[in-house]
Formats: structure tokens, sequence, C-alpha cells
């Protein structure tokens, strides 16, 4: 059975109880607001750009956008909806859009919450390229995820080994687990020092894949599937977070 997006988004609303979902996609990514759906959420939202007024995909979109601006979308999100639980962030895999759609992302979820963002481990410079291409294309979401969380060193995240690497990044830091305390001890001396040698490469996206394929676990916390499953599946009775 595929694992992937929305299956991750499905297993930290169990363990949490989070009830409120929206996704912010293209009309060319995400494809999964039917399983968000069918999930039993008690409210389902999306926002969808670079989507032509001919475009259905069968499932309702509560706010769309014709191109890549957002900032209207978003701006009746805030007025309209209550802060969400859960968000998942498939964006068009440009930078400035998929660091763009990280912070109003990021601005539309609770203390509490969490963002599921696709596309985090491209397997190829060809599918990490900037600039959009036929078929598969992971673009540098990447990038601008982990330029994202290690600008604010305050951040718990990680991204499990599943669909080009799915990234989960929870807004309120929670006490780490004894695994994540002995990993900090020994891998922070060689994070601190990969983590300056990321800031240093800037917007040169080759340098910036050369080095993420040197170092993609570190730089993104990598967990594996059954881990993920295995940690999360514990806490399946636990409360939700506490803001």
């Amino acid at each position: 059975m595929p694992f992937g997006k929305a299956e991750i988004a499905q297993m930290l609303a169990h363990a949490y109880g989070y009830r409120l979902y929206c996704e912010i996609t293209t009309s060319t990514t995400g494809f999964r607001f039917h399983q968000a759906r069918a999930a039993g959420y008690a409210e389902c939202r999306r926002l969808v750009y670079r989507c032509p007024p001919t475009f259905d995909d069968g499932e309702p979109i509560d706010y769309r956008s014709e191109d890549d601006d957002t900032a209207a979308c978003v701006a009746r999100m805030r007025s309209e909806c209550r802060p969400f639980d859960i968000m998942l962030v498939d964006p068009h895999h440009t930078y400035e859009c998929s660091l763009r759609d990280l912070r109003d992302a990021w601005s539309l979820l609770r203390p509490g919450g969490a963002l599921v963002v696709h596309d985090c481990d491209p397997l190829s410079l060809a599918l990490a390229s900037p600039d959009c291409i036929p078929g598969a294309w992971c673009g540098v979401t990447y990038k601008a995820f982990l330029d994202f969380v290690i600008a604010d060193d305050s951040l718990r995240y990680c991204c499990v080994d599943a669909d080009y690497g799915c990234g989960v990044i929870f807004k309120t830091p929670r006490s780490p687990s004894l695994w994540e305390r002995l990993g900090t001890l020994m891998q922070g001396r060689t994070r601190r020092r990969v983590e300056a040698a990321w800031l240093a490469v800037g917007d040169d996206f080759t340098d910036a894949y050369r080095l993420f394929r040197s170092h993609r676990s570190l730089l993104l916390k990598l967990v594996d599937v059954e881990t993920f499953v295995r940690r999360y599946s514990r806490v399946i009775t636990a409360s939700p977070p506490t803001p």
C-alpha cells in the first residue's frame, strides 16, 4: 500500500487530534484532496493556484487563482478561516513559490499544528531543476524547505523518506525524544558545519544540490517510513499538543 503525503497528514491528525485541514497546491500538484475529505476531518479547505477557469477535478476548490499570485486568496483565508491544525503544501516547485507558500501556510497554522511539505528529497539534479520541466519535477522546493527550517533553529522538523520526501514541521517545538537528544549531541558539530556551508551556497542551485546529496540525511533529519509509523502510532491515544 502506498505511503505518502496524505497518509502522513492523516497519521499526525490521528496522533494529535487534528481536525482542521487545509492544503495549498496547484492544478498539477496535490491530487490527494479526495483522501483528505474522506479522512474524517471536521473541516477541509484548499487553495489552488495556477488554476485555469476550466480546471475541475471533481473536488471543491475554496480559493483559486489563475496565476502564481495567491495574495488575495491568503488574505481571504485569514479573514474567513480559523487557524488550521494541519496543512499540506505541495507548491509550484520554483523557489519563490515554494518559500512563499511555506510562509503563508505557517501564518495560517495554529500553534501546536503541523505542516506536511511534498517533494523535499529530489533524487536527481534533473528532478531538482529550478525551472519547470515536463513530467516528474520536484524543483527546488527542497531548498526552500531547508532554508525555512534552518533559519529558525527552534523548529522541530523531519523528512519522511517516502513519496519524493515529505517534510514535516511542527509549529510548537515539543520536548525532543531521547533519540533526538542523542542524535543532536552526536551530530551537533557536523550539523553546524554543514548548515553553515548550506547557508553560504546562496542561490547557486547546482552547488546547493551537490551539498544536499552529500548530506541529505543530516540536513533533512531523514526518517524512514517504518520509524515514522512506529513513532506516531505510539502516540495515537495522546492528547493534542498544548498550544
